[in-house]
């Protein structure tokens, strides 16, 4: 009998071979001969529909109700990841793993569905399975930021409101602070999941084990507020959340939040700024949780930990526009570092992390691109001391450096393929040096 894991990837292949319905005839009479001479001289030639290799999704616009749907203000989504891991170091030491996540949901205009001004809500939910790719790594950072506990979770509950000009944003419900925060243009192309979440922003775990902030893969409640001037390149934003996010684990659906009646607020401010006449935004920002957390001395609960956090993100190379719109990067890079706190409370304590992203399009393949990243991460000395700690007191490595190699191929624009390499320099929880992982992902957006 086929494996869990067998079957959703026979059925993604399935879905791959599928083609679009065509489209039904329009059931108008045919013109007299001088009747379609004059027409096809006064009116152009209609455009066909894109083919499956060119369309923006793979099930197409439906015969015409995406388009319908968006009139009214529903916007359905879909989208599948599926990976392949292994670790290669000296040898195929471990079987291959293989991960997946779909991820489906819609988006409402309510201002085109019930004439609210300003004002969308979104849900979407989770579907997890297979190994995770650090399970036999022993590495603190997962290789992929999709590695979450099996599971069909609801993840996003939030209504939105604009106002002002959408110079301030405003949204309330089910949401993690990973939607907002620390969002970084060129280190979103890496998997590591270090890499696009700074491990002392979101590595953080309760006294009770729970999340300590609402994020991939468990959500929870909160509110959020951003404010941009339309005539200033600057914004600030502001989220308290329900700190104690739950369990990750398979049988939390997206409800385990909020046990301990804890908070955590989160605040970062951003300036948008040209160099050289190319694009740059540099970001700070900081936390306060007063979640309950093991003291590493004495192994009590203890309330409140703090951090804080800097980065940069640069273009080097960029289109040049004429329709007024943003630049888009070629040849970017970005650089961040953050610090956390007390040290008796806290798993890492410093961070820092460095990239470069190029757009492929000298090679021919412009929609590809390529990119190298290093990830460093401390860790507490009180942690990796503590007879508390749950590895064990001095097992835990003071430190650990991921380095990422990676190339995302746009085979077609509703899939892509991107074949990666880390290398793992002291994984955290192994005695093993280094350990070299190879993998691939695939995504298809329906």
């Amino acid at each position: 009998m086929p494996t869990p894991s067998c079957r959703w990837f026979a059925f993604v292949f399935l879905l791959l071979s599928l083609t679009p319905a065509v489209r039904a005839a329009d059931g108008q009479p045919a013109a007299a001969p001088d009747q379609a001479s004059a027409a096809a001289a006064t009116t152009p030639a209609p455009t066909p529909p894109p083919s499956l290799w060119e369309q923006s999704t793979l099930t197409g616009d439906w015969g015409g109700w995406r388009d319908r749907m968006g009139n009214i203000g529903f916007a359905p989504f879909a989208s599948w990841t599926g990976e392949i891991w292994g670790d290669v170091s000296g040898s195929f030491r471990h079987r291959p793993t293989q991960n997946m996540l779909l991820s489906w949901g819609f988006e409402t205009d309510l201002e085109k569905a019930a004439g609210w001004k300003g004002a969308s809500f979104r849900a979407s939910f989770n579907w997890v399975e297979g190994l995770s790719p650090n399970k036999n790594l022993g590495a603190f950072n997962s290789p992929t930021y999709i590695d979450a506990a099996d599971q069909v979770r609801v993840f996003n509950l939030f209504l939105r409101q604009n106002l002002f000009g959408d110079q301030l944003k405003l949204k309330a419900g089910l949401m993690g602070a990973d939607d907002d925060f620390f969002q970084c243009d060129t280190a979103a192309l890496f998997l590591n999941a270090g890499i696009t979440a700074p491990p002392i922003f979101y590595g953080q775990t309760l006294a009770n084990g729970d999340l300590s902030m609402p994020q991939y893969a468990v959500d929870g409640p909160g509110a959020f507020a951003r404010y941009e001037p339309k005539d200033w390149p600057v914004y600030i934003m502001t989220a308290v959340y329900a700190s104690d996010a739950g369990p990750d684990v398979s049988n939390n659906h997206g409800f385990e939040w909020g046990g301990s009646n804890s908070v955590v607020v989160v605040a970062e401010a951003g300036w948008k700024y040209a160099a050289w006449g190319r694009a740059g935004v540099v970001k700070g920002g900081a936390y306060y949780n007063d979640g309950q957390f093991t003291n590493w001395d004495t192994g009590r609960p203890e309330r409140g930990i703090y951090g804080a956090y800097a980065l940069v993100n640069q273009n080097f190379i960029q289109t040049t526009p004429t329709d007024g719109s943003d630049p888009a990067a070629l040849l970017s890079a970005y650089a961040y570092a953050g610090w956390a706190g007390p040290d008796n409370r806290v798993t890492p304590n410093f961070t820092c992390s460095m990239g470069v992203s190029y757009k492929c399009g000298s090679l021919g393949r412009p929609n590809d691109t390529a990119g190298v990243a290093v990830l460093y991460t401390g860790f507490s000395s009180d942690y990796t001391q503590s007879v508390f700690n749950p590895y064990g007191a001095g097992f835990t490595n003071t430190s650990e450096t991921d380095l990422e190699f990676t190339y995302q191929a746009a085979i077609f624009p509703w899939f892509t393929l991107q074949p990666d390499v880390q290398v793992v320099i002291n994984p955290a929880y192994s005695a093993a040096r280094d350990t070299v992982v190879v993998g691939t992902r695939a995504v298809v957006t329906f």
